[in-house]
């Protein structure tokens, strides 16, 4: 059996001091694990958005800032020239390291969603659409490779696999 809690701190930005320990040998053992999911409404630039960070997700930290900003960015929620914090800033309120949210920035800079201005501070670029939809399906089409490796080692055959996308694609 497994216990979720979710922690909704709207006005808070940090996680209280008992949940950021991580999970002990104990814990691991029983059959009840708490699941601890931060989600913090962080002001970047002016506008609010929202930041859900899961401390048990097998995806780091740093993937599920980079994750949240690269939607907002994309929805329209952050729009172009808009000052985000400081690493150091978001790191505080977010609760994590800064190289934690450094290594989000650099990230989002090198997919060109960002850049930083020497003294002024890091922004929003004006996102090239057709740039972030090859990204897209770049990552989706490795994300379909790792899951039909899986299958493949599981003992599913290249046969089985062609089938149902071939059912798939007929449906449509």
């Amino acid at each position: 059996m497994s216990i979720q809690k979710l922690i909704f701190l709207p006005g808070k930005h940090r996680l209280p001091k008992k949940f950021t320990k991580p999970l002990d040998k104990a814990y691991k053992q029983c059959y009840s694990v708490y699941i601890v999911i931060y989600t913090v409404y962080t002001r970047l630039g002016g506008d609010i958005i929202k930041i859900t960070l899961n401390a048990a997700s097998d995806k780091p930290m740093y993937e599920q800032i980079k994750e949240a900003v690269r939607n907002a960015i994309l929805n329209g929620e952050l729009r172009e020239d808009t000052l985000l914090p400081s690493v150091r800033q978001l790191a505080a309120d977010l609760n994590v390291s800064a190289i934690t949210t450094k290594r989000a920035y650099s990230d989002l800079e090198h997919e060109g969603l960002i850049y930083t201005s020497s003294g002024k501070g890091t922004f929003v670029k004006s996102p090239d659409k057709n740039m972030i939809m090859e990204q897209y399906r770049q990552r989706r089409l490795a994300e379909f490779s790792r899951n039909a490796e899986a299958l493949l080692s599981e003992g599913f055959t290249e046969e089985e696999l062609i089938n149902s996308i071939k059912t798939i694609s007929e449906r449509k």
